[in-house]
Parts: structure tokens; C-alpha cells; sequence
């Protein structure tokens, strides 16, 4: 089966199971659909990684890119020259992702965050304006990209985001090390089950009960949803929500063991 047929059935199965809010009975849950999928306010951060996207979205240089996770089988190889505006519209996170994570960052203010999969930088970005105290790491595979990541978190002035470049395998045990315990971690590098679910685990060893794992695209193909399947039936995850182009797993141990899958 091809991934865009995957993507379809995903989506369709999504929608079958979505709930609206008012099938949302825990208290804990309704506030995240309140205060962070439903908050429509226009924040003026916004206006910062607009202004940077529309810049990338006109640049014409070529990068040398290294796909290290899934989405390299859309190319014939792994390592190719690409135009940073095509990358801008194909890899990075788009504006409602983007202020989706904003939001969430905003709400729950982690003070260490970890991301797996930098790309230009973008992501990284939202989570810099929004918990601009917070300490920022994200790790990059691609050198290229890499750099152009770290040009663009000089244009927006942040200075709360240090950028790891390497091997994940590797850099992810530096990158924890580093840190006593993430309070929160996107895992958005690569996108096959196997790979993931070895990320899981191995930052399962580091979490406290008020880290969140936000996992990107858990619907690109059977092998994601099979990996979030699992993920979502860990022992210690206590609420799982798909919101279908993400799911974002808590560990609070107060709460009681729940699976949500929302319109959004």
C-alpha cells in the first residue's frame, strides 16, 4: 500500500473515532481542547515566524540535504541537492502545527525541551517565543540543514536553543545527559516504527510525571500507527490525544489510564 493511500485510511479511521468536546469528560483533557486547540487568539510571536517563512519561501539556493528518517523514500536518494523553499513547503512544520505547539508551550511552560528532527529551525523557533526562559535542545542529522537552522534562530534573536548536530543514536544520549529530565519532548526525525518507538523507550528512562512526548505524524503510514499504538498502550502513559497529524502523550500520575482521539 502506498503512503498516500495509508495517509487516507489513517485519516478516515481518525475521523470515525473523533470525539467533540462534549464527549471530553476528564477535567484535565477538556482544558487542553480549551485553552490550547481552541484558543483562536492572534499572538504577536506569530508574526515573527511568519515574517521568517515568507522569507524562506522565496529563497532560491539549493542545500545539500540527508533524509534520515521516512519521508526519504519520497526522494531516489538520500542525500540530494533541494531548494530551501521546497523544503519550507514540503518538511517543515506548517503555520497550524506550528502555533499548535506555540500554544501548548504557552500553557504548560516546560523548562527543558527536547526536539528530535530541527529541518530549518521552525519548530524550534515557536518553542523559543513562546517559553523564552526555557532551556532548548534539537538535533539535526543533516549538516546543511543544520546551519541553516542556526542562521535563522540568529534572525529571530534567540538565544535559548542549542542546536546538536549528529547521528540521533548518538546525540540523543548526549542530549539527555545534558538534561536531568525534559519536561517535554517532540519526536519529529524520523518517521518509521522501529526508529521511534527506540526514541520512546529511550527517553521513557528520563520522564517525570509532568513531561509530555508531542510525537508528529502518527498517521504517515501503518508502521507510524502501529508504533503509536504501542506507545499510546505503554503502562506508564496515562492520557494519550491523536489530533491526527500529531499525538501528544502525558504521564501525570493522578490521571486516569485514557485514550482520546479528537477533531481538531
Amino acid at each position: 500500500m502506498s503512503r498516500q493511500i495509508e495517509a487516507v485510511v489513517g485519516y478516515l479511521k481518525h475521523a470515525f473515532r473523533a470525539q467533540s468536546k462534549y464527549h471530553i469528560h476528564s477535567p484535565f483533557v477538556y482544558g487542553f481542547y480549551h485553552h490550547v486547540l481552541k484558543d483562536e487568539h492572534t499572538y504577536s510571536q506569530y508574526r515573527v515566524v511568519n515574517r521568517l517563512r515568507r522569507e524562506l519561501e522565496t529563497e532560491g539556493r539549493f542545500i545539500k540535504r540527508k533524509d534520515l528518517g521516512a519521508r526519504c523514500k519520497d526522494y531516489p536518494c538520500d542525500q540530494r541537492f533541494v531548494r530551501v523553499r521546497d523544503i519550507v513547503h514540503n518538511s517543515s512544520v506548517n503555520r497550524k502545527k506550528g502555533e499548535f505547539l506555540f500554544r501548548l508551550i504557552r500553557q504548560y511552560k516546560p523548562n527543558s525541551i527536547l526536539e528530535l528532527g530541527t529541518s530549518l529551525g521552525i519548530s524550534a523557533i515557536y518553542f523559543g517565543l513562546a517559553a523564552p526562559e526555557s532551556r532548548i535542545i534539537t538535533i539535526e542529522g543533516c549538516i546543511d540543514s543544520a546551519n541553516l537552522a542556526k542562521e535563522n534562530f540568529e534572525k529571530t534573536g534567540l538565544k535559548n536553543i542549542h542546536l546538536l548536530t549528529g547521528n540521533f543514536e548518538e546525540m540523543l544520549t548526549v542530549a539527555l545527559e545534558e538534561m536531568s529530565g525534559p519536561d517535554l519532548v517532540f519526536f519529529d526525525g524520523n518517521h518509521k516504527k522501529e526508529p521511534t518507538l527506540a526514541y520512546f523507550h529511550q527517553c521513557l528512562q528520563h520522564v517525570h510525571p509532568d513531561t509530555i512526548f508531542i510525537f508528529d505524524d502518527i498517521h504517515w503510514s501503518a508502521g507510524m500507527e502501529e508504533a503509536w499504538n504501542l506507545i499510546r498502550l505503554h503502562p506508564q502513559v496515562k492520557v494519550s490525544i491523536d489530533l491526527y497529524f500529531m499525538g501528544i502523550v502525558f504521564f501525570k500520575e493522578e490521571l486516569s489510564k485514557e485514550d482520546f482521539t479528537i477533531r481538531f
